[in-house]
């Protein structure tokens, strides 16, 4: 399994099968269009594991950076053309769930995990998961005891939302006694604010991992949830900046003048 990931500032990749995770690289920065595809060449080269030896190829789907997330879904599309394989496709805020859950089952297995990435504009992309059993809550599954440890569920789906409006909800659900955790980079970035609800703002888990992404790829392949190519696409939930942009300028911009014919 190779495992695409390019939803935030960080770009990645790595590869996986049944035994566990193989090799996996990262790259800074948000010029994945320049740094996706050697991140590619160079963890197949370390692991000695060429292309056509993929069985099926996994990428994070988003919500995330609008060129990122089309640079990553249309690698992982090209290849699964190209070698006739299946397309597994994760979230990036499951990913970023799924990270937290080894520290979060040992240190508070009933607290309500928050993911947040940095949607740009004063904006978060954002989703609420729990950790299964007595202690969690919810009902829809995510994970199991593999990748992600104990079972994760979704408790809300992904959104797109005000750093304000998310800690305003934070703060409610920290006056029932429930305890939240929130993290990723729109955590880092709006931390001060998300504070003020009461929250704990975790430094770590600011990056969907790519390795836990191969993991994942992996263990639902094996499930027969990967789909063809032609099947996969990103999940923005909002329209590209280029968009909003033009739209603003052609809104906010003064009509030009009617010039009148005549004398």
């Amino acid at each position: 399994m190779l495992g695409i990931e390019s939803a935030t500032e960080m770009a990645g990749a790595a590869l996986a099968d049944d035994s566990g995770l193989l090799d996996s690289v990262s790259v800074a920065g948000r010029r994945h269009g320049e740094s996706l595809a050697p991140a590619v060449e160079f963890v197949c080269a370390r692991a000695g594991v060429s292309l056509s030896q993929l069985d099926a190829v996994c990428v994070d789907v988003g919500p995330g950076l609008f060129t990122g997330l089309r640079v990553g879904v249309s690698t992982a599309k090209a290849l699964g053309f190209a070698l006739g394989v299946p397309v597994v496709a994760v979230g990036s805020l499951e990913l970023l769930a799924g990270s937290a859950v080894p520290w979060m089952a040992a240190a508070d297995p009933a607290a309500l995990l928050v993911p947040v990435i940095d949607a740009r504009r004063g904006l978060l992309f954002a989703a609420r998961f729990g950790l299964a059993g007595p202690a969690g809550g919810g009902s829809r599954r995510v994970g199991d005891d593999g990748p992600f440890g104990p079972q994760l569920e979704r408790q809300s789906e992904d959104r797109l939302t005000e750093p304000e409006v998310l800690a305003e909800e934070l703060a409610a659900e920290v006056r029932t006694g429930r305890h939240c955790v929130v993290f990723g980079d729109g955590a880092r970035r709006y931390g001060e604010l998300l504070r003020t609800s009461g929250a704990r703002v975790l430094g770590a888990c600011s990056a969907p991992d790519v390795g836990l992404l191969a993991i994942t790829g992996v263990r639902r392949a094996l499930a027969g949830e990967g789909r063809p190519a032609s099947e996969l696409s990103a999940r923005y939930l909002r329209p590209a900046d280029v968009r909003i942009k033009w739209e603003t300028r052609m809104t906010t911009r003064p009509p030009r003048p009617t010039q009148l014919s005549g004398s």
